[in-house]
């Protein structure tokens, strides 16, 4: 769901516009984890995430087309098309310690890039963590909302009845035509990602759910379990589906907690 931020920086001279760095110091022994963001969102909405976590963790911003500095590029519209563009920028920066994290749609896109990294390329993360994400297996994922086919009307009021839409972008008639394509073929990434059973993950799992989301509860949560052989964590956390951009400082301090953890006081 579409919630605007402040924009990450664009690619800077030679960077890949696909995976962005935002510029943020960080430690050499830094685990690298990758962001994968929410339907209609853009890298933007790590940025406060990225200051947050350093030095210890140092991000790596998923840019998807149709966002930000490429809004005027298609958005991409299914798991399968997103995977197989992001994973060859993606392998390079992962020779040292990483980890991936999506949330809602991302959670989809990180899942899948991460038994692809581990299956084909032998890179084992330290830690897979979704948020916001119903688990794909899960029958209830029948259940939601088929944003993609409602109309323009329908989707807009759907994505703001979740929080999803601030109110001066709502208003705003010239950004709300701009920003519908690439929300609804996000909720298509989304809506039609088709799950196919394979062989687990062998890194630790951690699921973060909102209380008050109706998107994904931690009941919905629960069956992430079942992809790995690790460790597998679910926490539940005040808010709703954008409880992580709610309070993006505790929610750091959370994936700190769980990607880097520590016996001395911080």
């Amino acid at each position: 769901m579409y919630r605007p931020r402040p924009t990450a920086p664009g690619p800077t001279g030679g960077e890949d516009p696909w995976l962005l760095d935002p510029q943020v110091p960080v430690s050499r022994q830094a685990l690298t984890l990758v962001c994968v963001p929410h339907a209609g969102a853009g890298p933007g909405v790590y940025r406060a995430f990225a200051q947050r976590l350093a030095p210890q963790i140092a991000l790596r911003l998923v840019n998807l087309p149709g966002r930000e500095s490429r809004i005027g590029e298609p958005a991409l519209g299914d798991v399968p098309r997103v995977v197989q563009a992001v994973l060859p920028r993606l392998v390079p920066h992962l020779r040292g310690r990483f980890a991936l994290w999506g949330h809602s749609m991302g959670g989809f896109v990180a899942f899948e890039l991460a038994r692809v990294l581990e299956a084909r390329f032998g890179l084992r993360g330290e830690a897979l963590v979704v948020s916001g994400c119903q688990a794909p297996q899960s029958p209830e994922r029948t259940a939601l909302p088929q944003r993609r086919l409602m109309t323009d009307d329908e989707l807009w009021q759907s994505a703001a009845a979740l929080n999803g839409i601030p109110e001066e972008v709502s208003r705003n008639r010239d950004l709300r035509e701009l920003l519908l394509p690439t929300l609804r073929a996000d909720f298509a990434v989304f809506e039609t990602y088709e799950y196919r059973a394979g062989p687990t993950l062998s890194f630790p799992l951690h699921a973060f759910a909102g209380q008050e989301d109706p998107e994904a509860s931690a009941t919905d949560m629960k069956a992430w379990e079942q992809e790995t052989r690790a460790a597998c964590t679910l926490t539940e956390l005040p808010g709703g589906h954008f409880f992580h951009l709610d309070d993006p400082g505790g929610f750091a301090d959370r994936l700190a907690a769980v990607l880097c953890p520590r016996t001395d006081p911080r």
